[in-house]
C-alpha cells in the first residue's frame, strides 16, 4: 500500500499574496493622503484669498491701509567696479532697494510694474544704482504662475529689450531677481521668447 505524499504548505504563495496586499494597501492610502493634502492646500489658498479680501475690506472701512515691504533689484555700478575692478556688467551687482507698497492680492504684478518704472531716489543714484527702465513703449501685460514657473508677458514694439549682451543681461537680471523674491517663484520665463536677447 502506497502512502499519499503530503503537500507542502505553500508558504511562498502566502508571503507573496500578503506582500502584494500590503503594497496595494499602501498605494491606496498614499493616494488618499495625496488627495487630502491637495484638498487642504486648495482650502488654504481659498482661506488666504478670503483673508486678504477681508483685510482690504476692513482697511477701506477703518481708513487704515495695510502695507508690505518689497525689494526692487537694480544694477549698482559702484558695486560692479568694486567686484571686478571695472564695469563688467556683472549680474551679481544687481542688488535690492527696498520699497513699501500698499498690500495687494497681486504683489508680483505690482512689483514688476513698479520696477520697470525705474524710479530711483537721488540717494540711491548717489550710491551707484542705475537702470535703463522705463523702456520706451515697453509694456508689462501680466504674470501667470504655474507650478513654480512665473510667466511674464511683455509687449515691446520698439525693441527696448534687445541690444548688447551687457545691457540685456542687466535688464533681464533686474526683472528675474525682483520676481524671485517671492517664495512661490522658482523660475522666470519671458513671453514672447525673443525678449531680452542680445
Amino acid at each position: 500500500m502506497r502512502l499519499k505524499k503530503q503537500q507542502s504548505f505553500p508558504i511562498f504563495r502566502v508571503v507573496l499574496l500578503v506582500s502584494i496586499g500590503l503594497v496595494l494597501l499602501l498605494m491606496v492610502s498614499n493616494l488618499l493622503l495625496i488627495r487630502r493634502a491637495n484638498r487642504l492646500e486648495e482650502s488654504m489658498q481659498a482661506l488666504e484669498k478670503r483673508h486678504s479680501a477681508l483685510e482690504l475690506e476692513l482697511s477701506s472701512i477703518t481708513g487704515t491701509q495695510r502695507t508690505m515691504k518689497v525689494s526692487l533689484y537694480y544694477y549698482n555700478e559702484l558695486l560692479d567696479r568694486a567686484l571686478n575692478n571695472d564695469v563688467s556688467c556683472d549680474t551679481a551687482a544687481v542688488i535690492p532697494v527696498e520699497r513699501t507698497i500698499a498690500y495687494t492680492q497681486s504683489p508680483i504684478n505690482d512689483v514688476i510694474r513698479l520696477l520697470i518704472r525705474g524710479e530711483l531716489t537721488k540717494a540711491e543714484k548717489d550710491l551707484g544704482f542705475k537702470t535703463e527702465f522705463p523702456g520706451r513703449e515697453l509694456l508689462f501685460q501680466g504674470a501667470r504662475l504655474d507650478n513654480g514657473v512665473l510667466y511674464l508677458k511683455f509687449s515691446d514694439p520698439s525693441g527696448f529689450t534687445t541690444g548688447g549682451s551687457c545691457r540685456v543681461s542687466l535688464l533681464k537680471a533686474q526683472i528675474e531677481k525682483t520676481a524671485m523674491q517671492f517664495e512661490s517663484v522658482k523660475r522666470v520665463v519671458f513671453e514672447p521668447a525673443n525678449l531680452f536677447q542680445p
